[in-house]
């Protein structure tokens, strides 16, 4: 098991070895590129999961985005964009940092494996990669689209008009604790499920992920895993950052409304958008990782 390959690459992506950056600060640009790229291709189906959440009634993805189109048009698919891009950076300086840190302290000064956990270092080391990720930017930035899409979702004339505006009138009439609405099930989606695609992807034999086809067919298959087993902390966590997220006292007494409420399949509302979006998003970034470092050691000389 090669430590320091592990130790290189991101919790949801990966690239040949010849094409994994040497400069920690071109795995973080990386990174952010494709991840920028990323959700600008595969958002509208994000925002059609998180409608579908949202929704206290049961409505189709065609019924979303008929919805969409005929109150706000084509860009009203893109509503809550902006929180994403604007965090892509340093979501990913902080995951690749993190999970670097966790990687090296999972071994010894000679690469050996400290605690024997073999394959399991990479689940473990992705587990706190993705708590970091939740803590310092998932939530924050979550809470601010689940809640941009949400005030498109109640009314025909949203309130927010733009990113800036919303953030400062959420922050000005809730305050900035507002923005860390849901962290705890932020922490508990985030951590699993870099845990779970991070592991998943590297216990894939090296040999089936030598292109970027195979590359991006792995990642599909580990966020595919992921989603289906914890969509429904994605579900609770958007609740509880949704503008009626006072009508819950906590993560639990969410969960037992929507099952009490909704039935046991309220908490798994969205999961094919996400599903959909999950494998495309890993599928798009692993491919587009590895030529994004392959450009940046053509303008950026580190040796």
């Amino acid at each position: 098991f090669d430590t320091r390959r592990d130790c290189s690459l991101p919790a949801r992506m990966g690239a040949p070895k010849h094409l994994r950056p040497k400069h920690k600060g071109k795995a973080v640009v990386a990174g952010g590129i494709s991840g920028a790229i990323e959700i600008c291709c595969t958002y509208p189906i994000e925002y059609t999961k998180t409608f579908q959440q949202l929704s206290t009634e049961s409505v189709s993805m065609g019924g979303v985005v008929s919805r969409t189109l005929s109150s706000a048009g084509p860009l009203g698919m893109y509503r809550g964009l902006s929180s994403m891009l604007y965090f892509a950076t340093p979501k990913a300086a902080i995951r690749f940092g993190a999970f670097e840190a966790c990687s090296s302290m999972l071994v010894d000064k000679d690469g050996n494996d400290k605690f024997g956990l073999g394959a399991g270092k990479g689940f473990v080391a992705g587990l706190g990669a993705g708590t970091m990720e939740a803590i310092f930017v998932t939530t924050p930035q979550e809470t601010i689209k689940v809640k941009l899409i949400h005030d498109q979702f109640m009314s025909e004339n949203p309130r927010f008009k733009g990113f800036f505006h919303g953030v400062s009138t959420i922050i000005k009439e809730e305050g900035i604790a507002q923005c860390y609405k849901g962290l705890a099930p932020t922490i508990l989606k985030v951590s699993t499920a870099q845990a779970t695609r991070f592991g998943i992807y590297n216990a894939i034999p090296a040999e089936q992920r030598k292109t970027p086809a195979r590359s991006a067919a792995s990642g599909a298959f580990a966020g595919a895993a992921s989603v289906l087993m914890f969509h429904y902390i994605d579900v609770v966590k958007s609740r509880m950052q949704g503008l009626e997220a006072h009508k819950y006292k906590s993560s639990i007494d969410c969960a037992g409304k929507i099952i009490k409420n909704e039935g046991i399949t309220g908490l798994y509302k969205g999961v094919a958008p996400r599903l959909t979006r999950v494998m495309c998003e890993v599928a798009i970034t692993m491919t587009l990782y590895g030529e994004v470092v392959k450009f940046l050691d053509g303008v950026w000389k580190t040796d």
